[in-house]
């Protein structure tokens, strides 16, 4: 199956998206060459503000650039990178008591008695 920016480039699209998707590769190569994308020894591709491992269509469209880098130790690092994440966070929420403001939200947003579930940590709140 072929992704968006694929279809994008190859013009099944139109025109419009042709240039868009020229554009976002140009932005990239920019971003590269500027070192605002760092190449790890592995060929691992991160972003220096941030240092999170580029997302999936960021890589895609830094494949079409001069830039070479390993979008394979890209994904592999962004994984574990993800997985660290999403672990530290569920040990942050696991004793959460939502404040008043935050149950006030959620009531605000699916209504007072419903149930709304964390799909991270899978914890229920009623509210």
């Amino acid at each position: 199956m072929k992704s968006r920016f694929l279809m994008e480039l190859s013009g099944e699209l139109g025109p419009y998206w042709v240039k868009s998707a020229r554009e976002e590769i140009n932005k990239m190569q920019d971003m590269a060459d500027t070192g605002e994308i760092l190449k790890e020894k592995d060929g691992a591709v991160k972003w220096k503000r941030s240092g999170n491992y580029l997302p999936e269509d960021c890589v895609e469209k830094l494949s079409y650039t001069h830039f070479t880098f390993s979008p394979e130790a890209t994904k592999k690092k962004r994984d574990a990178q993800t997985e660290r994440e999403l672990k530290a966070y569920r040990e942050s929420m696991r004793n959460h008591q939502y404040s008043d403001e935050e149950l006030y939200e959620m009531r605000a947003a699916f209504g007072a008695g419903t149930t709304v579930v964390d799909v991270i940590t899978g914890q229920e709140i009623t509210l």
